[in-house]
């Protein structure tokens, strides 16, 4: 009994006391994510993600990223807008710590008249699973008008 006490009152004095336990901690990061929305057509709008950077750890290559779109006018619906994965046709970078995407993966189809938020998310060899790598704050794309195509005829 007098042993338990002892324990007890020695675990209480700092310095003593169990470390508190390990967090997961990313290898990976990536510079500031912008996005915004535009009118592509009259009745069609997109998302633009500006260039960004993905940065490993030394002796980590890229795994994944992805893009994700949180409509926040149809209550946080989240989508993947755009999923890198490395494969045989995408192997990962033989050198270097850093990726930037190239400007094929920078516009995507949005629906006017809708607040959107753009999350990037990434993974390298040494993470355990994708970690958030930056937020856009809200923006709200531009109001389309609604336009129908009919064919017509005409008289020659």
């Amino acid at each position: 009994m007098m042993a338990v006490l002892t324990g007890m009152l020695l675990s209480m004095l700092p310095g003593l006391a169990a470390p508190p336990a390990a967090q997961a901690v990313p290898d990976i990061f990536a510079s500031p994510v912008q996005a915004g929305c535009y009118l592509e057509k009259e009745d069609r709008c997109k998302i633009h993600v500006d260039p960004f950077t993905i940065n490993v750890a030394p002796g980590q290559k890229l795994v994944k990223f992805q893009l994700v779109s949180i409509n926040n006018s149809a209550g946080g619906t989240q989508a993947v807008i755009y999923d890198f994965r490395t494969d045989q046709s995408n192997p990962v970078p033989f050198s270097g710590t850093s990726y930037t995407p190239s400007s094929v993966a920078k516009d995507f189809a949005a629906t006017c008249n809708r607040t959107y938020e753009v999350s990037l998310q990434g993974q390298d060899s040494g993470d355990s699973g994708l970690f958030n790598l930056g937020l856009t704050n809200p923006f709200t794309c531009p109001v389309g008008t609604y336009r129908q195509f009919l064919p017509t005829v005409g008289k020659n």
